[in-house]
């Protein structure tokens, strides 16, 4: 495998995004993109899927604790479907409960200060959304 896996993690206001290594072993956060228009936010990944060989994209899909969509499911739901149209690339959905928490844990334990969680906060959760894609599909 020489192509990479794009995650994303997405949310009304910006997109965390992590990538696989080339094995499609590891899990890397490369940072968020702040929202603007769909459009600009679709050419900026798809900047990203390029510069990176991206041949498969994942998107954490919210839901709630008995496992149906949130309300937030239908921003992430818009948002996929229109990058499908500009890139012509299906994404796979994996459940991103308590990737959030798991993302806000690890920052704590690392002391990361505060105004500088969110950014950090939404990259690493798309990483812990890919690990969970990566898991399943190298088992």
């Amino acid at each position: 495998m020489n192509n990479r896996i794009l995650s994303m993690d997405i949310g009304e206001s910006s997109v965390g995004l992590a990538v696989s290594d080339p094995t499609g072993t590891f899990a890397i956060p490369i940072g968020t993109i702040k929202r603007g228009s769909k459009k600009e936010d679709a050419e900026k990944i798809k900047k990203i899927m390029e510069e990176r060989n991206v041949d498969t994209l994942v998107a954490g899909m919210p839901l709630d604790m008995e496992g149906n969509r949130s309300k937030q499911a239908s921003v992430v739901m818009t948002f996929v479907k229109f990058l499908y149209k500009e890139t012509g690339m299906k994404t796979e959905f994996v459940d991103e409960r308590y990737t959030t928490k798991m993302a806000n844990d690890t920052l704590k334990f690392l002391n990361v200060k505060r105004g500088k969680q969110k950014g950090a906060e939404d990259a690493l959760a798309a990483s812990y959304i890919l690990e969970i894609y990566l898991k399943k599909h190298n088992s």
